[in-house]
């Protein structure tokens, strides 16, 4: 596991700890890195419960309750799915902090000329509040799962400190 994605879990999970709460991750196509940081940092199961892995629309669906009028619409990497993954997540399970990602990490985009790269992610926080946000990131699949994996863990523990 790479050493800066468990330093930034590790950091996230010290922040979700210190106020008492506890996460889970819905992710996409970062395939699981995202759950597999958080599962690699010391104390982990203080401040993670569930990592769910949804990377088809029909998973998104069945599991995490996104509606298939919404993937119809907008398609799985939008603004309006990763938000309903989030919600998804966090009521599926009871968690209080939910994490979740969809995106084309490459070699190809959408069919709707999305381009590869294009990652959403959103935050579902105690208070009701979901926060989402929209990266491109440049490279190969790889490079761009590290990127994408990185940031939701980064960005989830500045949200949690000073709500946008």
């Amino acid at each position: 596991m790479n050493k800066q994605l468990v330093d930034a879990a590790e950091a996230l999970g010290k922040a979700l700890k210190a106020m008492a709460l506890k996460s889970v991750t819905a992710e996409s196509c970062t395939a699981g890195l995202v759950s597999m940081a958080l599962g690699a940092a010391p104390g982990s199961g203080d401040f993670f419960t569930t990592g769910l892995v949804t990377y088809t629309d029909e998973a998104k669906h069945r599991v995490l309750n996104v509606s298939a009028g919404t993937l119809r619409e907008y398609t799985a990497v939008s603004e309006t799915t990763v938000r309903e993954m989030a919600t998804g997540a966090k009521a599926l399970t009871g968690e209080a902090v939910s994490l979740a990602i969809t995106g084309y990490a490459g070699p190809d985009g959408g069919e709707d000329g999305t381009p590869a790269g294009t990652v959403w992610f959103a935050w579902a926080f105690p208070d009701g509040r979901v926060q989402s946000e929209m990266k491109y990131f440049r490279g190969e699949s790889e490079a761009v799962i590290h990127q994408a994996a990185l940031f939701a863990l980064e960005r989830c523990r500045q949200l949690l400190h000073h709500p946008a």
